[in-house]
Parts: C-alpha cells; sequence; structure tokens
C-alpha cells in the first residue's frame, strides 16, 4: 500500500478580519478564562484567535511548482458563478455560536463554533462546489464526506505536554469526555456579523507571533487567496 502524502497546505475561508477579530478575540478570552481555570481544558489545546477558519479540504502540494498550478488554479475559478449555484448569500453576515464535539461528545479531541444563522446554509454547496473542484484537479485530498462547516476553539493534539488536574493529555489519543462543556456553552456566542471575504490557500501548521519572548498569537501563511465578492445591501 504506497505511503499517504504528505500534508502541506489547505483551502479555507479565513474568519479574522478588522470587524471579526475583536469579537473573537474577547469571547476567546473568557472561554479560556473560564475552562483553565476550572481545569476542564489545558491552556495548550485553545487555538489563537487569528488562526481561525472553516476548512474546505486539505492538500499535499510537496514542491513549488504543484503550488504554482493549486494557486493558478485557484484564481482561475468562477467565484461569482459558484456563489450563484449557492443561492449568492454567501456574505450574508453569520453568527458562530455553541460549542461542538468533533465525533461523539463523550470521546473527542476537538472542539468547534459553527455558523448559526440560517444565512449560512449557501455555504455548503459553495464550499463543496470549491472542493468537488479542486479535488476533480487532482489537488485535494480526495474526501467522501460531507463538509461539517467548523471553527476549531479546541484541539487536545495541542496539549500532549500539558496537564489538567490529574489528568495528562498527552496519553493515548488525548481524547476526553466535553458533554459539560457542550452542553455549558450550548449558547455561547463567539461573534456575529462575520463577513466571508475571501477564499484561500495556507500552509499547515500555524505560526507563532512573538512579542519579545512572549507569543501572542499564531497565525497560518496564506500563500494565495482570492475576494469574495461583496453583496450589495447585504
Amino acid at each position: 500500500m504506497p505511503p499517504k502524502p504528505p500534508l502541506t497546505h489547505f483551502l479555507c475561508l479565513p474568519l479574522i478580519t478588522p470587524t471579526s477579530k475583536p469579537q473573537f478575540q474577547a469571547s476567546l478570552a473568557r472561554f479560556t478564562s473560564e475552562v483553565t481555570s476550572s481545569n476542564a481544558i489545558p491552556l495548550r489545546a485553545i487555538r489563537p484567535v487569528s488562526a481561525l477558519h472553516l476548512t474546505i479540504g486539505v492538500m499535499s502540494l510537496p514542491t513549488p511548482d504543484r503550488l504554482e498550478a493549486a494557486t493558478s488554479f485557484l484564481r482561475s475559478l468562477d467565484i461569482s458563478a459558484l456563489l450563484a449555484a449557492a443561492q449568492g448569500h454567501l456574505l450574508t453576515p453569520l453568527t458562530f455560536s455553541g460549542l461542538h464535539p468533533m465525533g461523539t461528545a463523550e470521546n473527542t479531541s476537538s472542539l468547534y463554533a459553527a455558523p448559526s444563522s440560517p444565512s449560512a446554509a449557501p455555504l455548503i454547496p459553495f464550499c463543496t462546489a470549491l472542493r468537488d473542484a479542486f479535488t476533480g484537479a487532482e489537488f485535494m485530498v480526495p474526501e467522501t464526506r460531507p463538509i461539517r462547516l467548523h471553527a476549531t476553539v479546541v484541539n487536545t493534539i495541542y496539549a500532549r505536554e500539558a496537564r489538567s488536574g490529574k489528568k495528562r493529555w498527552g496519553k493515548g489519543s488525548g481524547k476526553f469526555d466535553a458533554r459539560e462543556l457542550v452542553e455549558r456553552y450550548r449558547e455561547f456566542e463567539w461573534a456575529r456579523d462575520v463577513r466571508m471575504e475571501r477564499v484561500s490557500i495556507c500552509e499547515m501548521g500555524a505560526k507563532k507571533v512573538m512579542e519579545g519572548e512572549v507569543v501572542v498569537d499564531q497565525v497560518y501563511t496564506e500563500v494565495a487567496s482570492v475576494e469574495l465578492p461583496v453583496i450589495e445591501g447585504g
């Protein structure tokens, strides 16, 4: 069986804009304070604000030529046509709320916020069309599961060396029972009036943002993007 290709990049809709960042920042700060003070989640498991995005699919682009080809393909797409096929409401402002598990709440390693407003519905066919296009062009790793729109806020894979109370998160799969947290933050609002501004290809692995010797944030390196058309009156 041939080895799996190395995953180097991903296609996404970035969520952080000058308008949305203060909201996500405040919400994550509150959430972090509450869950880390109660030892429910280790600090290292909480994702930094600037890394928030909606993943469309992952790619293996190990050479400059492959990356350039994927970039050119992104820029060649008729984004307006894809949006029109998805009823054209992609940029209607969205609200992100709740805390949802990847998999089952009683045995998960990842928790995410999701767009909750009714206007989020066109995102699914739009993102699916993008994924199908990149997969058909053999840039994206094939995926048969339906797209799940999620902005990851907790991932215990980043907390392998951390401890929460007497629990070592680095043992085994790092999965934990998140049922109480999911229920507690069921109505939690992370941000409202969030607009999708662009489709981007980003490098895997968020890079640390330093102030002196202190890590203040982490960001994914964006190697290519195309802007999404603004809907008048949206």
